[in-house]
């Protein structure tokens, strides 16, 4: 028990820390309501869960090993948060209903919202190198390497669903005050331009 209370502090950490999640979780949640800044939520933990278990299973280790493997994925990780976020900037206000500025226009899936937060933490390899370093140090020593690994990326799991849906909730609480004249379309630029920036800065490592 005392390692998992050692591991809270820093999945906490991490999962508050802004990031491409958060910036999609807020700006889901802006666009489309809470429903789809939770689903972005459940999408990113459930990539992030499945990086944990790539490297409790040694698979991570393999892609940060493998110079091409890793390019791959963060090239692709890097043109797909800017994808979304020259979307994000070309649609900004769109969504707004006229009359009603709380609503949506756009009739959106809340499992698009989940698979763009699965896929954007999928493509994102530097997850596997974290856990990679991370993982480990909390780790019994002796202790079966891979049942820890899951423990502690179960935890992990939860926190990062719970930290941002908090985020998404903030989203949603200040959504009528946002959604006033062009004050959503900037925001949503501004998103959109946040989302590039990360895109940017996974390419250039």
């Amino acid at each position: 028990m005392t390692t998992f209370w050692a591991y809270v502090p820093v999945a906490l950490i991490f999962g508050i820390t802004p990031g491409p999640d958060v910036t999609l979780a807020l700006r889901s949640s802006l666009a489309h309501g809470i429903k789809h800044g939770v689903a972005i939520a459940l999408g990113a933990a459930t990539g992030s869960l499945a990086w944990g278990i790539a490297a409790a299973a040694g698979v991570a280790a393999f892609v940060t090993r493998v110079p091409a493997a890793f390019e791959i994925l963060r090239w692709a990780g890097a043109l797909y948060l800017g994808f979304l976020g020259v979307q994000s900037i070309a649609k900004a206000g769109k969504w707004i209903t006229p009359g009603n500025p709380e609503a949506s226009s756009e009739a959106v899936p809340a499992a698009r919202a989940f698979w763009t937060g699965l896929i954007a933490d999928l493509l994102n390899p530097k997850m596997g190198v974290f856990y990679l370093a991370v993982i480990p140090q909390f780790i019994p020593r002796g202790g079966p390497v891979f049942a820890w690994s899951i423990a502690l990326m179960m935890i992990e799991f939860v926190i990062a669903i719970i930290c941002l849906s908090m985020y998404a909730l903030l989203a949603s609480s200040v959504r009528k005050i946002l959604t006033r004249g062009t004050v959503a379309a900037w925001t949503e630029r501004v998103f959109g331009g946040v989302l590039v920036s990360f895109g940017v800065r996974v390419a250039v490592g």
